[in-house]
């Protein structure tokens, strides 16, 4: 595992808005990909920076804590971890029903409102500790609920309905 020296890379936006990279030596690498390696748990520790060879991924390392790099360079990387991630909020669930295989849920997202479609609710539901709950749909987008108990009752009733 190679960890980054945090006084020894810097990271700029380039024109067209690509994350580029500078390493130590002066080495200079285009378009680089910043990958929290717990995304969900711990987005601002441990991000893996890699950069695209022919049609595989190359780590060029490791920043193990955000918060170490000058604030700047944390705001670029903030900013492209949020882009990647987009995950709207959950923020009411108007109503959920299963039609054949699938189950459709026509939600409110801080985002405005939004009908998807999940195929398995066992595996495409992700409950954690902290009673935040991450939703995959059939289309691989990612919603999520920060507070279960912030929803209003008749949205927790709906959700229960599928989570029970």
């Amino acid at each position: 595992m190679n960890i980054l020296d945090y006084n020894k890379v810097k990271f700029k936006r380039s024109q067209s808005g690509a994350l580029n990279i500078t390493l130590e030596g002066g080495e200079k690498i285009k378009d680089v990909n910043c990958i929290p390696m717990f995304p969900f748990s711990d987005p601002e520790n441990f991000i893996s920076i890699v950069c695209k060879k022919g049609s595989e991924f190359e780590e060029i390392g490791i920043v193990k804590h955000l918060r170490k790099l000058s604030l700047a360079q944390q705001n670029f990387i903030r900013e492209y971890i949020r882009f990647r991630y987009f995950t709207p909020e959950i923020t009411d669930i108007k109503r959920i029903k299963q039609t054949y295989s699938l189950w459709e849920w026509d939600v409110v997202t801080d985002r405005g409102e939004k009908r998807f479609y999940l195929r398995d609710r066992r595996e495409n539901i992700i409950i954690k500790d902290d009673s935040k709950i991450i939703i995959f749909d059939i289309e691989k987008c990612r919603y999520k609920i920060t507070r279960y108990s912030k929803l209003p009752a008749n949205a927790r009733i709906e959700l229960d309905r599928v989570l029970l």
